[in-house]
């Protein structure tokens, strides 16, 4: 240990503090306090009431007045933070720890007659200080500080100020590693605030200083040289390959400075004969370190009675100085130990001169806390143990962290619950626990319907409210009974052990949907919420808990086919139906490079004339593993894994281009195209349709575009926005598969359609005296009421095709008159229906 003075003449506070006061009167405004800083370059401003110092009002505080917009912009009596005072003729290096064992950054300096002589900061300490020694073997990384708050140019000045003040440090970094970066301190917080601009500039527009930079090999010394050439309070870090990894400051320097008292206190306690032979000033500096330091510190007699106590030991345990000398350390007993623990204890101290370990206590008011606690006996130079000293620091906010830890790690933030990583290892418990007793258990999967609709319109702290609310009554339902976790977004899981008896999974399940059933208030609004379910049983489903989450989440997704707000238990049909959707969608993102999709056309005539009006473009896909897909399968695959945009947009090129071939030959036929509710979500179609219409130069009037009625569901504006675009040019709208859905009078009232298909399922077996003919009928009606013309699919029979000419329908599309074929049998067949017209559709007679 280095024990040589520090200099040979020790600086005094007085030497180096500074004489000017800054300040301000209580009712000067915020914007005022503010431009002084900047005009005298100073974090701080004192707040003076006819001469006396009230205190200080420091940059992070006008900071945290801005975010939380407290207070009117002046200054308040109830502002500045009390300052502690000090002596002048205090030595510089016995400062630092006068000024950590008050948790201060800035003190008042008065000399021996009350005169106050200036303000000393930890700043004035780092500058001043005769710490050569010390600064030059210790290197910058040892105080960088990494974890430094990053932002873009791009961000926002308020969202920086929000970041910069809960990172809880003095600077942030703007930019990138590629472009450079800028620094943005607390100096640039209070200039932006003193020019009044808007807060939601983005910090690109602030004019930042650019990051100076050094090694993180280069010395303390070497760095504290750089800050009094460059007069600058922060520098960043670099590491060998040039990147910046991180930044220092005065106030990091200084923390280092005072950690290095710290071990050296450590080693003059276990050091025995250094102990004894401390100088006048060091045993001064030991005094001082140990009435600063955060730990308590004990000092016994050989006997173990107490001869003195340091402040931290008094703030921690609540006894005074005057209550603890003379007593024995046992007064702290918790009782938590029994005798051989403390007869260890002293055995080993016997032994081998020290103790340590984690020991519980309890203080003056009779809590109990647990702390870490050193005991070294020193020896006089007889040999003999003449006094212990004892140092100890409270452990219960570590303790809570830790806990806190734990509670991160294993429950979900949000809600409580289980997270994913706890009820995956709760699944397993149960599911061996199950197994060995040979129980029936299940595992239930809900996701809330729609869910995305309730974060659009209340935001996501209205979406994180539903979450918390979902579960509590999912809390309060199962009462015990198993687990209920949230692994992720709106997605909820539910352990119950020991169903043997199907009527305590039925009541549950009743008790369950009752519960969720009950509208959730969101503010001061009631909202009703959708849930569907999948429920999986072990071990009839699973062999494995990772299997039955696997077909619990299966059993949802069915439930969500089934039309959701339902509760569906899992059958392996449905496992395989899951697989056969897997292997479809690896199948179908081939299907387009190998060419696998093609086109059929089906024509549409005109029932009262039999003339050929036009076709109808079918999708039909045949792969050679699979053979020919139906496009009631494919189709909904398609949608599910993204890749109904890609196959709608070849249909739709292919078909215009078939249709404009076939112009160019003299045969002009209106060509109907179907579309997906996916396509129109992304409010594109109509600038698709109109670009290829144009390329191949085909008249808009010869486009049908056909709708189910879902593309209404949703977007209702952007979808009627791209039907005008296309009805302007010319192109014509119709609902496919008319009845099947939601069949609302309104959208069809208000959106720009021409024409209704009616769904086959209307036709089959059509009587104009029945239900069936008489629902027709209706919507013929309802149909021409508005000017639409009506379009009936699946026409199989004569029998058909003669109903719906009395009902008025228009025109028909189905076997009886024609399959869906190829473009070129297309050909082929309107020749041969142009010149035997009328054998295959009765026209009636006039």
């Amino acid at each position: 240990m280095n024990n040589t003075p520090r200099q040979q003449t020790a600086l005094k506070v007085a030497d180096i503090c500074q004489s000017s006061l800054i300040s301000v009167e209580p009712g000067t405004s915020l914007s005022c306090a503010i431009e002084l800083m900047i005009q005298h370059h100073v974090g701080s401003v004192l707040v003076k009431e006819q001469g006396q110092v009230l205190g200080i009002i420091t940059r992070r505080q006008i900071m945290g007045m801005v975010l939380t917009q407290a207070g009117e912009g002046l200054v308040t009596r109830q502002m500045p933070r009390a300052l502690p005072h000090v002596s002048g003729d205090l030595e510089l290096d016995e400062l630092g720890f006068e000024l950590t064992g008050m948790r201060a950054t800035h003190a008042l300096v008065f000399e021996g007659s009350g005169r106050c002589l200036g303000i000393v900061s930890q700043s004035d300490v780092v500058t001043h200080q005769g710490l050569e020694h010390d600064l030059f073997p210790r290197l910058l990384r040892s105080v960088t500080h990494f974890d430094v708050v990053r932002l873009s140019e791009s961000c926002t000045f308020r969202h920086a100020l929000e970041r910069m003040y809960d990172a809880n440090y003095s600077a942030v970094l703007v930019g990138d590693e590629a472009r450079g970066w800028r620094i943005m301190t607390e100096t640039d917080v209070v200039r932006v605030l003193t020019e009044e601009t808007d807060h939601d500039v983005s910090l690109k527009s602030l004019g930042l200083p650019e990051l100076i930079a050094v090694e993180d090999d280069m010395s303390l010394f070497e760095v504290r040289r750089w800050f009094r050439r460059h007069r600058f309070r922060h520098i960043g870090v670099r590491d060998q390959a040039g990147r910046v990894i991180g930044l220092a400051s005065y106030a990091d320097i200084l923390r280092s400075v005072e950690r290095d008292y710290s071990y050296r206190l450590r080693a003059l306690l276990n050091d025995q004969s250094s102990a004894l032979e401390q100088s006048r000033h060091n045993l001064k500096l030991i005094e001082r370190v140990v009435n600063a330091s955060r730990e308590g510190v004990v000092i016994t007699d050989a006997r173990g009675r107490i001869l003195s106590v340091n402040p931290a030991f008094t703030a921690i345990t609540g006894y005074s100085t005057a209550e603890a000398v003379g007593n024995k350390p046992s007064m702290l007993s918790s009782g938590l130990h029994d005798t051989r623990f403390y007869q260890l204890l002293w055995s080993v101290l016997a032994l081998e001169g020290c103790w340590q370990g984690e020991i519980w206590n309890r203080r003056k008011d009779g809590t109990v806390y647990p702390e870490w606690l050193s005991i070294t006996a020193i020896k006089d130079d007889h040999g003999e143990v003449c006094q212990y000293a004892a140092i100890f620091h409270d452990l219960t906010e570590m303790k809570r962290s830790q806990a806190q830890m734990q509670q991160l790690s294993w429950f979900d933030p949000l809600t409580g619950l289980a997270n994913r990583r706890l009820f995956e290892d709760r699944l397993r418990l149960a599911y061996n626990y199950c197994r060995e007793q040979q129980q029936v258990m299940a595992l239930l999967a809900l996701d809330i319907d729609l869910f995305k609709q309730i974060n659009d319109r209340f935001g996501h702290s209205g979406g994180d409210r539903l979450l918390e609310q979902m579960a509590t009554r999912i809390e309060t339902v199962l009462a015990g009974r198993g687990t209920a976790a949230r692994p992720a977004g709106d997605e909820f899981y539910i352990i119950l052990t020991d169903t043997s008896d199907e009527s305590r999974l039925t009541d549950f399940l009743d008790e369950l949907t009752c519960a969720l059933a009950v509208p959730f208030w969101l503010g001061r609004e009631e909202v009703w919420v959708l849930v569907s379910m999948g429920v999986a049983m072990a071990p009839i489903d699973a062999d494995s808990g990772e299997a039955l989450i696997r077909c619990a989440e299966i059993a949802l997704q069915h439930s969500k086919e089934q039309g959701r707000n339902t509760i569906c238990f899992f059958t392996p049909e449905q496992h395989g139906a899951t697989l056969s959707r897997y292997r479809l969608a690896g199948l179908l993102h081939q299907a387009l490079d190998n060419q696998e999709f093609s086109l059929v056309y089906q024509p549409q005539v005109a029932i009262d004339s039999g003339d050929l009006l036009g076709v109808e473009a079918l999708l039909r896909w045949y792969n050679p593993q699979l053979g020919q897909v139906s496009p009631e399968v494919f189709i909904p695959v398609a949608e599910d894994a993204g890749l109904i945009e890609a196959v709608g947009s070849w249909v739709l090129e292919r078909a215009i281009a078939e249709a404009a071939s076939w112009a160019t030959r003299g045969l002009l036929l209106k060509l109907s195209v179907n579309f997906s509710a996916r396509q129109f979500q992304r409010g594109q179609v109509a600038g698709q349709v109109l670009e290829l219409l144009e390329q191949y130069q085909l008249p808009g009037e010869q486009l049908v575009v056909e709708l189910t009625e879902s593309c209404f569901m949703h977007s209702t504006d952007a979808t009627e926005r791209e039907l005008v675009s296309l009805r302007q040019q010319g192109v014509r709208v119709a609902i496919d598969d008319f009845g099947t859905g939601y069949s609302s009078l309104g959208y069809i009232r208000n959106m720009s359609l021409d024409m209704i298909k009616i769904d086959r399922s209307f036709i089959s077996q059509l009587d104009e005296t029945q239900t069936s003919g008489r629902l027709v009928k209706a919507i013929i009606d309802m149909a021409h009421a508005m000017a639409l013309d009506v379009i009936a699919e699946g026409v199989e029979t004569e029998q058909d095709l003669k109903v719906l000419q009395r009902l008025g329908c228009d025109q028909a599309q189905g076997y009886h008159i024609a399959r869906p074929m190829s473009s070129a049998e297309l050909a082929v067949w309107v020749e041969g229906y142009a010149a035997g017209r009328g054998h295959d559709i009765d026209t009636p007679k006039q």
